[in-house]
């Protein structure tokens, strides 16, 4: 008799379930979350697919539970909280639940990155932790010398350090300790970040996709690498549009009758790539001096809409276009229309 497993993991520990093809629970139980005591719980049961919701934990449970025969399938996390939702919650419940979905066959199953895009995809994280301690401490030091009536102002990174300096004398004697420690760490992040992202930089230089997504106006190697991380395999979508809604960079909908409304964008996806297209869209139509279709439209957009709603816009363009030149191996030509950037 077939099997049907569902795992709710947690940090510490997780609950498991597993039923038969009636739907009777045939055993449960909770694990603790390590290597070897998840092998000895699951290695002495007959191969079966079994079921977990997408998080941190997820891909190497699943890898040690493919190890071990098992059929592992990662899920989507907003699906399932949806049907797992009740007033009676625990991670019990959850695992039986999780274990009828794998049963009834009823999830949206989630992709598995590749080995080499989950690595490239760390590194990214890893910097933008760097970029928001930081942000943090630069933010700190900010707020400490606001107390006493001393504002630091606009000023460059690079000229950070010795504006902070120049600034020690006016606080009392004793936060100038404290001060300069903070400003250490601030130096010692900063240096990390900028070899970081050198280093990311030399990678991506010698990546040809990359470089073919490089040559549309905005997008720099960060953003490019990052798209190609986040998307890993490009096969998965039908057309830009559905890459856009991934990203979370299409609008909001509801339709009921005669009643249609359409808000701001659903933010559901990846939130690091979804502000570096943002970002990218910004730099096109704020800095890039080349005139493009794609800046033109952006900016007649602006002018009707605002900035705000036209960056946005512009992103979710950037999304589509950078697919289609990965799928189709076509060139940016910038006054060239596109299908991905007419009017809308």
């Amino acid at each position: 008799m077939k099997t049907y497993g569902g795992i709710d993991l947690g940090v510490k520990s997780s609950a498991f379930c597993f039923i038969d093809e009636q739907g009777q629970i045939v055993a449960e139980g909770e694990v603790t979350m390590d290597k070897q005591c998840l092998k000895r719980t699951f290695a002495s049961w007959e191969p079966m697919p079994m079921v977990v919701e997408a998080c941190p934990m997820a891909e190497w449970v699943c890898q040690l539970l493919e190890e071990l025969g098992h059929e592992a399938v990662i899920i989507d996390a907003r699906q399932a909280k949806a049907i797992i939702h009740s007033k009676r919650k625990t991670d019990k419940i959850d695992a039986r639940k999780l274990a009828q979905m794998c049963r009834t066959d009823w999830y949206n199953r989630v992709h598995r990155k590749s080995p080499s895009a989950r690595e490239l995809r760390c590194k990214h994280t890893v910097r933008k932790g760097l970029i928001s301690i930081q942000k943090g401490l630069s933010s700190r030091i900010r707020g400490i010398f606001r107390v006493y009536g001393v504002q630091v102002g606009l000023v460059a990174q690079g000229d950070f350090h010795e504006r902070i300096t120049s600034l020690l004398g006016r606080v009392p004697e004793g936060l100038t300790a404290g001060l300069s420690a903070l400003l250490r760490v601030w130096d010692e992040t900063t240096k990390e970040l900028h070899e970081l992202t050198q280093q990311l930089k030399r990678e991506v230089r010698q990546d040809k996709l990359c470089c073919h997504l490089m040559t549309v106006d905005g997008v720099g190697p960060i953003t490019a690498s990052t798209f190609i991380a986040t998307i890993d395999d490009p096969g998965r979508f039908d057309n830009g549009d559905q890459v856009a809604s991934y990203l979370g960079l299409v609008p909001r909908e509801y339709q009921s009758g005669e009643t249609h409304f359409r808000g701001r964008i659903t933010k559901e996806g990846d939130r690091l790539l979804r502000s570096l297209l943002v970002e990218a869209a910004t730099v096109l139509l704020c800095r890039v001096k080349r005139r493009s279709s794609l800046k033109d439209w952006g900016q007649r957009l602006q002018k009707g809409k605002g900035f705000g709603k036209a960056r946005v816009a512009v992103a979710r363009k950037l999304a589509c276009l950078l697919y289609t030149m990965w799928t189709s191996g076509e060139s940016f030509e910038p006054l060239t229309v596109r299908p991905v950037i007419t009017e809308e």
